[in-house]
């Protein structure tokens, strides 16, 4: 019989790159009273006429990880999350990256790695009476790294050596009305061969590798199909509107 052994939660740790230059600093994530996340699976289901029941297909993940900590003076991580937040800092300026580092799975004089560049998105702060307290989410904006973690003797810091990356990014079709630019509920996305089907705002997020495509197709009854729609993939999240016309 197989031996089991129970993973703690500290058994995966994450720590945060607070280096302003080319030269990684990545700091243990400490005094966080929540790093939860969610893969937020986008999924493609129907139903064909030849079987019986629904289909399903993932199609791509859309991960979040939800924050919160109370602030501590001194912590490099929790400075570099408030700077974002209190300066209502946008785009690149408000990446980060985080290496998830698992204790459970050593691999030579390390432990089994991820690291990705997440989007910070702040939600609420100083909603206790105990502490000041920060919360939000951190939300992907690209692949993910493969690789092996050093960490330093008393944990708080962590070096990292890449062995395989996952080049995909995820792509945000914003399909809408041409006239009255209203969101298409139900366009039929096909790239590649494989097809994606908008939500009721209009939006379909797909995970692509990084390449050009150009050769799109998006089509939905009552509008003039568009089977040319290019776009381009390099190093990062991209969003693509989409115009269709009423046929």
């Amino acid at each position: 019989m197989a031996f089991e052994e129970l993973v703690k939660r500290n058994g995966k740790v994450a720590y945060m790159d607070i280096s302003t230059t080319s030269v990684a600093n990545f700091q243990r994530m400490r005094k966080f009273t929540e790093i939860s996340k969610s893969k937020n699976a986008t999924e493609y289901s129907r139903t064909y006429v030849d079987e019986d029941g629904e289909v399903t297909d993932v199609t791509g993940y859309s991960e979040e990880i939800s924050y919160a900590f109370d602030l501590y003076k001194g912590n490099l991580v929790h400075q570099k999350l408030v700077d974002i937040t209190d300066n209502e800092k946008t785009g690149n300026d408000a990446l980060v990256r985080i290496l998830t580092v698992d204790f459970s799975k050593p691999v030579g004089s390390g432990y089994e790695a991820r690291l990705r560049t997440y989007s910070v998105v702040p939600d609420a702060e100083g909603d206790s009476t105990d502490a000041y307290t920060y919360s939000g989410a951190f939300r992907k904006n690209s692949g993910f790294t493969i690789g092996t973690a050093v960490v330093s003797e008393d944990g708080l810091t962590a070096t990292f050596t890449a062995t395989a990356e996952v080049a995909e990014y995820p792509v945000t079709f914003v399909v809408k009305d041409s006239i009255e630019e209203t969101p298409i509920e139900g366009a039929k996305i096909t790239i590649d061969g494989t097809s994606y089907l908008t939500d009721a705002t209009g939006i379909a997020t797909v995970d692509l590798a990084s390449k050009a495509y150009s050769a799109i197709k998006v089509e939905k009854d009552g509008y003039t199909t568009q089977e040319d729609v290019a776009v381009t993939v390099s190093t990062s999240a991209v969003l693509k509107e989409i115009l269709l016309v009423e046929a």
